[in-house]
């Protein structure tokens, strides 16, 4: 899970944009990080509203999210990436089925669930303990 390779010490809002302290993976873990600690705080203050927030990975889909992996990883490792995309990537139509279930399942109101984290195909999951450190200062 890419939440899991930002840089140590976690979430540092001060260097968020230094490319001098971090690599584009652990900048783009980083954001995986922010994506979840923003959706587990805004599922706390939204609790007693009619307002179900929930974090979703969609799992490693096959998209033109690569489409510059050759500017960042060189041609061959862009290249590499580009073929294990499509062997191992998941259909886009696919990836949205978690989203899905979260948006439309009425488990998800009947069960009152809040603030999960949910993987492919709507499996709930505990996140790193490095979220539990990062979250518990919001």
């Amino acid at each position: 899970m890419m939440h899991e390779q930002h840089p140590k010490g976690g979430f540092d809002v001060d260097s968020i944009n230094d490319e001098k302290t971090s690599n584009p993976g652990a900048r783009y873990g980083r954001s995986k990080l922010a994506n979840i600690l923003f959706g587990k705080a805004l599922a706390r203050r939204l609790k007693d509203e009619h307002v179900y927030v929930n974090i979703v990975h969609p799992g490693y889909v096959a998209t033109e999210l690569n489409r510059s992996s050759q500017a960042t990883f060189g041609r061959t490792g862009g290249l590499l990436l580009e073929y294990v995309t499509k062997i191992v990537g998941t259909a886009p139509e696919v990836g949205a089925l978690t989203q899905l279930y979260c948006a439309t399942s009425p488990e998800i109101e009947n069960k009152d669930i809040r603030g999960k984290y949910f993987i492919p195909i709507a499996n709930e999951l505990e996140p790193s303990k490095c979220l539990f450190m990062c979250d518990s200062k919001l």
